[in-house]
């Protein structure tokens, strides 16, 4: 036989607990897109002054930025010159939902051409541009 432990505040209202559990979710995704952001602008101060612009403490911050590293494999270190935490690569945290194509918009999906190259010279000159393109785009997501 089970015990209810259940209250009859919690019977009458459990909105009220999933929406503190849904704010709660809000807050901690917030905090990420904010750590996220400071990371890539590299100004996020001394462990200290960014758990104070989080409004976490320095041992949150720790875990927090530790659940990044491990969980999420971001390459997080903290620059002593700089006195931020940097990515050591070119990145962005990114949560939200993300839309998937059916099989017919996907047969729609088209996009490129073709170059043609006459010479190595403009090839090294294409392929240059062409790199670095990719480079903005992939952090600009």
């Amino acid at each position: 036989m089970r015990h209810n432990t259940e209250t009859a505040s919690n019977r009458d209202n459990p909105v009220k607990d999933k929406t503190e559990e849904e704010m709660a979710l809000y807050s901690y995704v917030n905090r990420i897109r904010q750590l996220d952001l400071l990371i890539r602008q590299k100004r996020t101060g001394t462990p200290k002054e960014l758990a104070e612009k989080l409004n976490i403490s320095e041992r949150w911050l720790y875990a927090l930025l530790d659940e990044l590293r491990v969980d999420l494999e971001c390459p997080i270190r903290y620059d002593r010159r700089r006195r931020s935490y940097v990515y050591e690569e070119p990145g962005k945290v990114l949560i939200g939902f993300t839309r998937e194509l059916d099989e017919m918009k996907l047969r729609k999906v088209s996009g490129g051409r073709q170059i043609r190259v006459d010479n190595l010279k403009n090839f090294k000159k294409i392929k240059k541009n062409y790199f670095h393109c990719i480079y903005l785009f992939s952090i600009g997501l």
